[in-house]
């Protein structure tokens, strides 16, 4: 563990370093959350953050910069909306059938290098030290961790076809108005009023 912490200790923080390792379980106001989280009472109604101070090892923290700023990256207006100006360009030659036409292969083959190069292009930016080919193999590595995450969706559209055909196809629906609507009917009804009374 203060391995983890050497980098603080070597930008002077050593103050730090102790109060992070050592904690007075005696303190009034120390609050174990580890072994008791769910003796919180309803009273603490302070949020509770857990803050990673990095990884165990430098590949993992390098992993975690790079998915950090990918995710910035493709929330980013500008990347959203090149990515459906092109599906709206292209969407239109895709078919809901099993057969796949020799056109969709070009049209992945560009979305491919639209996307990788842009990425590439905004990862070199902001890292300095970025490499696509070393982070894919990171990537590969960290699959199963990975699949629940947008940047991996983003990422598998641009090496998988079906993926990306789905993503189209999707589109040309939105598109369309194919997908799930709302429809109201409204006519004009005519209200009798009985006017006799029982008696």
């Amino acid at each position: 563990m203060a391995d983890r912490y050497a980098n603080m200790q070597e930008d002077g923080d050593a103050e730090a370093v102790e109060e992070c390792i050592q904690v007075d379980e005696t303190d009034e106001n120390f609050l174990d959350i580890i072994d008791n989280f769910d003796g919180m009472s309803d009273e603490d109604d302070e949020d509770v953050s857990f803050v990673s101070m990095g990884g165990d090892n430098e590949e993992d923290d390098t992993f975690d910069m790079i998915v950090g700023a990918l995710e910035d990256i493709m929330m980013d207006d500008e990347f959203q909306q090149m990515q459906a100006d092109f599906a709206a360009q292209h969407c239109n030659h895709f078919e809901a059938t099993d057969e796949n036409k020799l056109i969709y292969t070009e049209i992945f083959s560009k979305y491919t290098e639209l996307i990788e190069g842009y990425l590439d292009t905004r990862l070199k930016q902001n890292l300095e030290t970025f490499s696509m080919p070393a982070f894919m193999e990171m990537l590969m590595t960290r699959e199963e961790e990975m699949k629940a995450s947008d940047v991996f969706d983003v990422l598998v559209s641009c090496a998988d076809f079906e993926t990306f055909k789905e993503l189209m196809l999707a589109h040309k629906t939105e598109r369309d108005g194919g997908g799930v609507q709302l429809c109201v009917d409204v006519r004009a009804l005519t209200v009798h009023v009985d006017e006799q009374e029982d008696g």
